[in-house]
């Protein structure tokens, strides 16, 4: 009861955190503070010059399920960062090849592509399928991503989701590569054959490095500051501790 009641009292404590950034602070503001990172720069990188060589940006947010314990979150994050990723698409000519491994996923993928480009404006360029489910087992996800590769002439390749060793033929096919997952074998895989690779939590940042909504940019300011009161609880512990000693 009471570790319950502490969970709820940290967590109403970090979103009103949040909601105070947000509020104090200009929604560029929190974005243009953010620490660089190289592959969500050479993300950038890529959609510009996609955009410029009138090819498109391939998106593949993986095979894991929303209900999947070690997937959710890893799934939320693609998601999240997919609706930024179309509209600074559609600035061009061509709207992203987006891929998926997992029925809910795509479901959901499938209609923040399809609002995204009605909002644009851009209805007939995301026709007929702007997303499409290219397999749910490793060997048929990879291969429907290799094709999608191969077949929509994409300038770059954005891989992030729940995707394991097999997304290694993604890569090879692709001219460029960036990606993150929370797969530990994914992750040895894009970290020794990718252009650039999202660690860790860093794949878990692709909201706010997409810029998302706000709060994504917001929850990054949070977690760095209570890193910094725990760093400051422990050496205060450790100093009261040594001086009643």
């Amino acid at each position: 009861m009471l570790t319950g009641l502490l969970a709820l009292i940290l967590l109403i404590f970090v979103a009103s955190l949040m909601g105070v950034f947000v509020l104090l602070r200009k929604a560029d503001a929190l974005y243009q503070a953010l620490r660089p990172l190289m592959a969500f720069r050479r993300l950038h990188q890529g959609l510009a010059l996609a955009m410029e060589e009138g090819r498109r940006l391939q998106y593949t947010i993986g095979r894991g399920p929303l209900t999947g314990a070690s997937s959710t979150g890893s799934s939320l994050v693609a998601l999240a960062a997919l609706d930024p990723i179309v509209r600074t698409a559609l600035r061009g000519d061509k709207p992203p090849a987006v891929t998926a491994g997992e029925p809910t996923v795509y479901v959901l993928a499938d209609n923040t592509t399809r609002v995204a480009c009605r909002e644009n404006r851009a209805e007939e360029r995301c026709q007929p399928q702007p997303v499409r489910l290219v397999g749910m087992e490793e060997s048929t996800y990879a291969a429907g991503a290799v094709v999608m590769a191969h077949g929509g002439q994409s300038a770059l390749t954005l891989g992030l989701g729940h995707m394991g060793g097999e997304i290694v033929l993604a890569v090879d096919a692709s001219e460029r590569f960036v990606g993150g997952t929370d797969h530990l074998t994914g992750q040895a895989v894009l970290f020794a054959t990718s252009d650039e690779t999202l660690i860790g939590e860093e794949a878990l940042a692709a909201g706010a490095y997409m810029r998302a909504h706000p709060m994504h940019a917001a929850s990054l300011w949070v977690q760095d500051l209570l890193r910094w009161l725990l760093v400051f609880l422990l050496l205060a512990g450790g100093l009261v501790y040594s001086l009643i000693r």
